[in-house]
């Protein structure tokens, strides 16, 4: 039923988008693998290998780092594409390309742009140093140091591994510029961390420069170039072709709004913008030639991934640092799995680790818990700013058969008095707004609403009336509240389990 439905949502659009409204990790990989039936190119176009986007199909997941979700119907035609604004990282989409081969799926329409930013193993290694100083949360996949070069016009770029020669030149180039840094660097630190297979299992590291720079070379102007070649678009010429010839394009979003180098919790952003504004720049397209975005969100909880503020988080602070100090997926299913049912009834904490068990909630690229809290509505409403009104619910079956539902419709100001945009913030203030100022964020407490919930399974669900009475009243909260029109509620992480409301 799903299919008929979304076929006529979209119909007559030829550029649609998925985004996400909160911090990332809200299906956006099994909306992008949904709409890529109707696509006729699928193209990423921002962030890198931080972000891990899962596909559930019959019963079998597939996790994707940089390669788009839509890749795995190439067997049908379609193109999948990775834009000019992705932090480029050979090494995954080569080793992404192996995993599909090996379970029978070889991929013949793949597209990179030539002017994709190359993530070298200097991004990579100041990253893991950084991160173990300034405990931002990255996943160490060298996305801020790429994106900052980017910016001071230090980058190479895709095209440069097919020419060696100016490869070379503009890597010691690149390399000198660094010289004040690398020099400062702990010289054993440095070969540790060169040591992971991610940079080169030690075959980078020079004793004397940190990098060898003639093993880089060879490494990403032989090898990695010999397998990606065939890839390789002029972004612009391509997308204009198939504008012309009427193809139906879908942008895929990586990470979320909330964590947007332009909107997100400042001091705990990533480095790209995650909104729609920075998609379609970064797929070579401008704003305004997207038909229909879909803005994506988890209810009726969220989840956060490293550190920064999040007002409804369970277990607030004590949250915060225990998701930090390095619990992992493993641990916490041998230890509480069987207890799920007692924890919702405990404290914050341990309802929050309950809510991470049941909807699974492990990062896919790090494994590292995720932090989990109740619908902010301030927050979602603010991202719809960025991103439209068209909401997509996902994981709406996970809360089933809790006692309550409590969703955020205010803050109440706990910190010291501030002046914030042309107002002063005081103790005890009640807030209606969201506020990206972290230093301020981490005072505000969410105040909350209260519905009821429901016990019935959702999963088998297949159209909108279906739904309980608690399900559909939530909805239509939602809706009243942001101002929002909710078109897609997914039941369940498979193709089917989608419900399209018109």
């Amino acid at each position: 039923m799903y299919k008929e439905l979304l076929q006529e949502l979209l119909k007559d659009k030829k550029i649609v988008a998925v985004v996400c409204n909160q911090w990332g990790d809200t299906g956006k990989g099994k909306l992008v693998d949904l709409l890529s039936d109707w696509a006729d190119l699928i193209v990423r176009g921002t962030g890198g290998a931080n972000a891990g986007h899962t596909i559930s199909v019959g019963g079998q997941d597939f996790i994707f780092h940089l390669i788009p979700s839509g890749i795995l119907h190439d067997q049908n035609g379609k193109i999948n594409i990775l834009g000019r604004g992705v932090a480029f990282d050979p090494r995954v989409v080569i080793e992404e390309l192996e995993v599909l081969k090996i379970a029978g799926i070889e991929v013949k329409n793949l597209k990179i742009s030539h002017q994709a930013p190359l993530i070298l193993p200097y991004h990579l290694l100041i990253d893991r140093i950084a991160d173990k100083n300034q405990k931002i949360g990255t996943t160490g996949r060298g996305i801020g140091p790429l994106y900052a070069d980017f910016v001071s016009r230090h980058s190479l770029f895709v095209n440069d591994l097919f020419n060696p020669q100016v490869f070379k030149e503009k890597l010691t180039k690149f390399l000198n510029q660094k010289k004040s840094i690398l020099d400062n660097l702990d010289r054993e630190q440095a070969k540790e961390i060169l040591l992971h297979p991610h940079l080169g299992a030690g075959k980078f590291f020079d004793p004397e420069n940190i990098f060898d720079i003639d093993e880089i070379v060879k490494k990403y102007t032989t090898e990695y170039a010999d397998q990606l070649r065939d890839f390789i678009i002029n972004l612009e010429e391509y997308l204009n072709q198939a504008k012309k010839e009427n193809k139906k394009i879908l942008l895929e979003g990586a990470q979320g709004a909330l964590l947007s180098i332009d909107y997100g919790t400042t001091k705990f952003q990533t480095s790209s913008d995650c909104t729609i504004a920075g998609l379609a720049k970064g797929c070579g397209l401008r704003e305004r030639e997207v038909d229909y975005i879909f803005g994506i969100a988890k209810a009726f909880y969220m989840t956060r991934v490293g550190n920064g503020p999040f007002p409804t988080e369970l277990g607030a602070k004590e949250s915060e640092e225990y998701c930090a100090a390095g619990h992992s997926k493993e641990e916490e299913k041998e230890k509480y799995a069987s207890q799920v049912d007692d924890l919702l009834s405990k404290d914050e904490l341990s309802q929050g680790i309950a809510f991470r068990l049941l909807g699974r909630e492990y990062g896919a690229t790090t494994g590292r818990p995720r932090r989990t809290g109740w619908l902010d509505l301030l927050a979602l409403k603010y991202s719809m700013q960025f991103n439209g009104r068209h909401l997509t619910l996902t994981k709406v079956d996970v809360l089933t058969g809790i006692e309550k539902i409590k969703l955020c419709t205010g803050y109440k100001y706990t910190g010291p008095e501030i002046f914030y945009a042309g107002r002063k913030l005081k103790t005890g203030d009640e807030i209606d707004y969201f506020i990206p100022d972290s230093d301020i964020l981490y005072h505000c407490q969410p105040l909350y609403q209260e519905f009821a919930a429901w016990s019935e399974d959702l999963t088998g669900i297949k159209s909108y009336p279906e739904l309980p009475n608690a399900v559909k009243n939530l909805v239509e909260f939602i809706e009243n509240y942001t101002q929002g029109i909710i078109n897609v509620i997914s039941v369940g992480p498979d193709r089917e389990q989608t419900i399209i409301k018109i």
